[in-house]
Parts: structure tokens; sequence; C-alpha cells
């Protein structure tokens, strides 16, 4: 059905019309207009498919209607009719890209003969349009699979596997900078399949809202990435905006942990940026961490590992959770992708140097003593082997020394450092308590000593020291002290994050709490 409007100056003539309009089968008259200002608003309320107006009409012409409807309804197709036969109307009208031009009087049979342009010229732009919808989402399908197989297929695939991906959409390699969020353990308030709508909405029109960006979800092992690729020359605040967009799908009930990768400049880093996100969301996972983690916060970023980031927890994390046999694995496996590798001696030793120093600096996290040149080994001995084998051996052996010290070391400092933590924050539970200075005070790092807590108490630091803080807010309540005063006394700045708090753990608020108890007593 074509879906018309009529605009004719002359009354005789508008009825006419709209006699022949009315009686054709295929033909849905949606409304007429005298005037090129009435006329313009028609077009605006109605959006038609076809619009037949006069060109000579007071106030506003055919043509400037035209003009300023193409503007808001570009797609519209035009048919004027007019009885001055001037050359000036019809070379402004094919500039306006009219389909025809109609002669007055105009015949039933030249009208016709116009819708019937008219409905084959918009049958065909809709089928385009389709065509190319169609075109676009089978692109988009293969795109999404190209990404899955970088993010699957082992690091020996990954020059096919891109491949792949820029032959879908050979754009992406101008992208300025490429960004991947790993999303996981989703929480929603309903039991629907689509729990994941909102959050994808969310973090894909609302975090580039006005921007000119690629944007890729996938889904694998019940895992949703978000792969950003930004086509202009400017930084993105990709975390901020992250951010916000969490917080406001968490005001919806929404809540999810994270990992953001670092931010790539050049396509055939992405590979490695999967491996940073679902290392990062690990993190999250494990430290209960509300906020988006940024695997910049927590790792080193030495991406020289790929073959030990191609596994599912980062050397790194498995070192701080004490994870030794998967940190022997990961490094015996990347020490014989060395090997099968055919490397000069330089580049392997200088390989395997890095790969210590990472370790080293893991060491480094739990306040042990180093020599003071910054390294606890010489790598003299690495020079004198001659072989990839001997060179590959020296380094195992040294890593497993690490190792080795580390797992005997750990047995008494992890626990001493978690009983210093808890001492200490429950004498200072009032007071602004970071990780960084508790960090100060057992002599570690930070990201080392969060997740050390975790491994030894079965909790965070920062659920710990709640709890501490909401049991002696209880016992202040049941003395009778206002819930603002008690929200000051236990360490909390902002009186709406610590009634937050406390109803997550009692189900009730401070005020109700205080009620209640008090109640019994009277």
């Amino acid at each position: 059905m074509l879906r018309v409007v009529l605009i004719e100056e002359e009354a005789v003539v508008l009825k006419g019309m709209t006699k022949v309009l009315e009686r054709e089968p295929d033909v849905d008259l949606a409304g007429t207009a005298e005037n090129g200002k009435d006329g313009l608003r028609l077009i605006q309320n109605t959006q038609p498919d076809l619009v037949l107006t006069d060109i000579r009409m007071p106030g506003l012409t055919g043509l400037e209607m035209i003009e300023q409807a193409k503007q808001q309804f570009p797609d519209i197709v035009y048919i004027i009719f007019s009885g001055f036969n001037e050359f000036k109307y019809v070379q402004k009208a094919i500039g306006l890209g009219v389909l025809d031009y109609l002669e007055k009087p105009v015949t039933v049979s030249h009208l016709k003969e116009a819708l019937r342009k008219a409905k084959d010229m918009i049958d065909y732009k809709k089928s385009y349009i389709q065509m190319k919808e169609r075109a676009v989402k089978v692109n988009r399908v293969l795109v999404e699979q190209a990404l899955l197989n970088i993010l699957n297929h082992p690091a020996e695939m990954e020059k096919e596997c891109m491949e792949q991906l820029l032959e879908q959409n050979g754009d992406l390699r101008y992208a300025t900078e490429i960004a991947v969020m790993c999303a996981g353990q989703v929480f929603h308030p309903g039991n629907g399949s689509d729990q994941y709508r909102n959050l994808i909405q969310e973090m894909t029109f609302s975090v580039v809202q006005g921007h000119s960006f690629e944007i890729y979800t996938l889904i694998a092992d019940e895992k949703i990435f978000f792969v950003f690729f930004n086509q202009e020359c400017e930084i993105f605040p990709y975390y901020e905006k992250m951010e916000e967009a969490k917080k406001s799908l968490e005001e919806q009930g929404i809540s999810f942990y994270a990992g953001l990768s670092s931010i790539c400049q050049n396509i055939f880093e992405l590979k490695h940026a999967f491996s940073e996100a679902q290392s990062a969301l690990n993190y999250a996972v494990f430290l209960e961490e509300d906020r988006i983690v940024r695997i910049t916060d927590v790792e080193y970023g030495n991406n020289m590992l790929m073959k030990i980031t191609d596994s599912q927890y980062s050397l790194e994390f498995n070192f701080r959770t004490q994870n030794y046999e998967e940190c022997r694995k990961q490094i015996c496996s990347y020490l014989e992708s060395l090997k099968r590798g055919k490397l000069m001696p330089e580049f392997m030793r200088h390989e395997c140097m890095k790969l210590l120093d990472l370790l080293q600096s893991l060491v480094r996290e739990t306040g042990c003593e180093i020599c003071e040149d910054g390294q606890m080994l010489d790598y003299s001995g690495i020079l004198k082997q001659s072989s990839a084998e001997m060179i590959a051996e020296w380094t195992a052996g040294k890593a497993e020394m690490l190792l080795n010290l580390m797992q005997e070391k750990q047995k008494d400092t992890v626990p001493n450092a978690a009983e210093m933590m808890k001492k200490y924050i429950d004498k200072h539970y009032s007071e602004g308590i970071s990780l960084d200075l508790l960090a100060e005070q057992v002599h570690m790092n930070p990201t080392y000593l969060s997740v050390a807590f975790k491994k030894a108490e079965g909790l965070t630091y920062s659920s710990y020291l709640t709890q501490v803080r909401l049991r002696h807010a209880t016992e202040l309540l049941e003395k009778g002290e206002k819930a603002k005063d008690v929200c000051e006394k236990v360490g909390y700045l902002d009186y709406r994050y610590f009634n937050k708090q406390f109803k997550k753990y009692y189900g009730m608020t401070p005020d109700t709490y205080k009620r209640s108890r008090l109640g019994k007593k009277i």
C-alpha cells in the first residue's frame, strides 16, 4: 500500500485528484493540504511514502516545502505539478531529487503513470534497504565469529584469525584505540533469560553515545565481552564512562563483576586484550570488587607472556593466590614454546630474563628481602648457556627456586600478615583505612595483600572492615545513640552509604534496628 499526501492550492483540482487517488486500490491517501505551510505540517505528522504537490503556492512554495521536508525525511518520494512550464522550476526540482514533473491540467492517465513509477521506485528502495540491512547483519555475525576465533583459538592461529576479521571489516585496522571489557556473574532481580539485554544496551549505546565507535558483543563461557573500536582521533575515557553505566544499571537492580583491558593502539594486540580483560575479571570476582577492575591496576602489563596469558588465569593471578602448581605448568608451557620457536640465543635469553624479572617483581610484592641492586638472581649464568635447551633448563631452575622460596615463606608470612591486618582494623576501624595504608603496616604490595587476605580469610579486607564497623554500630545503637552519630563514630562519612550497608547486612535500617532493640527493653 502506497501512503500518499496531496498538496494543491486550487480547491477544484484538489477535489478531482482526491477522487482519483481514493479509487486507486494500492493507494492510501493520508491527507490533503491547500498551501505549503500546512503541507509541511501534514508531511511531518503522517510521514508518507509519496508527496504530490503543486509548485506555486502562497507563503511556502512547493519546492521550498520539499527542501525543508527532505532535511527531516530524506527517503520520501516527491512528484510535482504546475501550470507554469518554466525551466527554472524543473531545474530546481531535479536538484531536489523529485521523481516526476507533471504539467497542469494533470490527466488521469498521467497521474496513474506517475503513481506506478513512484511505487516501483519506493518498492526498489525498500528492497534495497532490507537487502542492505540483511547484509549488515550477516557481516556483523561474521565479524563476531572472527572475534570469537581470536578469543578462543591458540596463539599459533592468531594470524589466520586476524586475516578473517579484516576480511569481513577492513576498517577495523584503522581504529585509533581498542578496548575489551569482560563481564561475568551478572545478578538480576528478574528470572528472564534476557537478563543481559539491559547490560548490553547500557554498555554499548550509553557508553559511547555521540561518538564514532564500532562495538561488538560476544558471549563465551557465560561471560560477555564488549569490544570497542574507537574510530575518532581523540582519547576516550573508557573506564569513567563504563563506571557511570555500571552505576546506572545498579540503580535498576542489575549488578555484575567486570574487568577492563589496557587500551590498545593496534588491532594485532586484540588477542592479548581479551586475555587481559579475562584476567581483570578474575580479580574482580575473587576480590568481590563492586567497581570495574582495570588490568593496569592489578598487573604489570607484561605482554610478552602470550602463551601464559592464554591460560584461564594469568601467571600473576596464580602466583598471588598461591596456586604454584599452575604457575609451574604455565612457565613450563612458555619455555617449551620458546624452544619450538627456534629463536636466536640472544632473543631467547632476553625473553627468559623478562620472565624471571616478572617473577622477581611478584616476590617483591610479599616484602621479601632483595639484594641492593634490586635483583634476587644473578643473570650471568644465563650467558654461559649456548643452546635453547640449556637456556630453558637454566631458566626453569631459577623459576623453581623462586616458587619454592615463596611456598616456604608464605606458610608463615600470609597468615601473620592477615592477622596483623585484622588487629589493625579492629583497633582503627573508626578511622579512614585504605588498602595502601594496610599494605604499609605489613610491608607488602597492596594488590598482593588484597588477594592474599581473601585467600587466607575467605573474605576481602573491605568486607572484614565493614563487618567490624557494623558490629560496633549495632552496639552503639543498642545503647540508644542516634544513627547519624553512630555513622561518624564507626568511620563512615556518608550517612546514605552507611544506611545502605547496614540494611544489606541486617535487613533493616539503623533506625529500625534501634527501635526493635530498645522496644524489647521498654
